[in-house]
């Protein structure tokens, strides 16, 4: 790719600050709530952080927009830009769960000039170090593809680091099944990925989930190309040191994903009169307990 793409990145936690990262030798525009342009990210490997910086966006045109707030916040913070909307030919949502992609494109409907809506996935690893930077935790794979079904032949060049998927759909669902056993476990044991797979107890409780998990895509006639208790085993060897997203939400009692994680998978279950028992057992826990937080 030689040609200069102009991309906003809206959201700037430990995911937009890394993909910012990838675009900064593009036109790189960030938005924030303190409209911070300067980043340190400590680059997978490296021994010091790098320094980058970008430009607060006023909604100048842009080829991409790049959403990587957290699922609930998506549609408060395109509301925030919608009257720059009409600058973005591209938008693009990079975020974990399911729920938020069908909210944002019923609300694009009733916008004047909306952009092309993108949905993607990734198994980049990025979390906030104590010391004010953002660590790349581990190397993974950026998918994206086009919301609904059409040509994308002719498609924007993607934004660096990113590939084509030609079932985007079907991707953010397997994403799904393993965010929905590892999430809410290391959530719940407050643990790392890997104590999962090495803790006795923890161990059955993963074993029994990810069955119930596979049990339930086979009901909903979800196919996926890998066996999802095979592939959660996979995940949690492979980031055994990391904290997953929602378990750094707890420890930060920050509002979590859940609801557009288990929330989502059980509200699809019940909409198909199946059950999800110990789903339902972690999520209503997990939900309690980030009651208590603004109680």
């Amino acid at each position: 790719m030689t040609s200069t793409q102009h991309i906003a990145v809206l959201g700037t936690g430990a995911l937009g600050t890394l993909i910012a990262w990838y675009c900064r030798s593009h036109e790189l525009f960030t938005i924030n709530r303190n409209q911070q342009e300067r980043f340190s990210l400590l680059e997978y490997g490296a021994s010091e952080p790098t320094l980058f910086s970008s430009t607060s966006w006023q909604g100048s045109p842009v080829d991409w927009l790049i959403v990587t707030t957290k699922a609930a916040s998506t549609l408060a913070a395109l509301k925030g830009v919608e009257s720059q909307l009409s600058a973005v030919k591209n938008l693009l949502l990079l975020q974990n769960g399911m729920g938020q992609q069908a909210e944002v494109a019923q609300w694009l409907e009733t916008q004047r000039s909306a952009p092309q809506l993108w949905v993607g996935s990734s198994t980049e690893g990025a979390y906030h170090a104590e010391e004010g930077h953002v660590v790349h935790a581990g190397k993974g794979h950026t998918v994206i593809g086009p919301w609904q079904h059409e040509s994308v032949e002719q498609a924007d060049k993607l934004p660096p680091s990113m590939t084509l998927s030609p079932d985007i759909h079907k991707v953010l669902k397997e994403k799904l099944a393993i965010n929905a056993i590892i999430n809410p476990l290391t959530a719940y044991y407050q643990c790392y990925n890997g104590e999962l797979l090495s803790n006795a107890d923890y161990r059955h409780h993963f074993d029994t989930l990810s069955t119930e998990v596979d049990e339930l895509f086979k009901q909903l006639k979800w196919n996926t190309d890998f066996s999802i208790p095979q592939r959660a085993e996979q995940v949690a060897l492979a980031t055994a040191q990391n904290r997953s997203s929602t378990y750094q939400d707890v420890l930060h009692r920050r509002p979590t994903e859940l609801p557009y994680i288990c929330g989502y998978l059980l509200k699809q279950a019940a909409e198909h009169d199946l059950s999800a028992p110990l789903t339902t057992e972690l999520y209503t826990s997990l939900s309690a307990t980030e009651a208590t937080w603004s109680a």
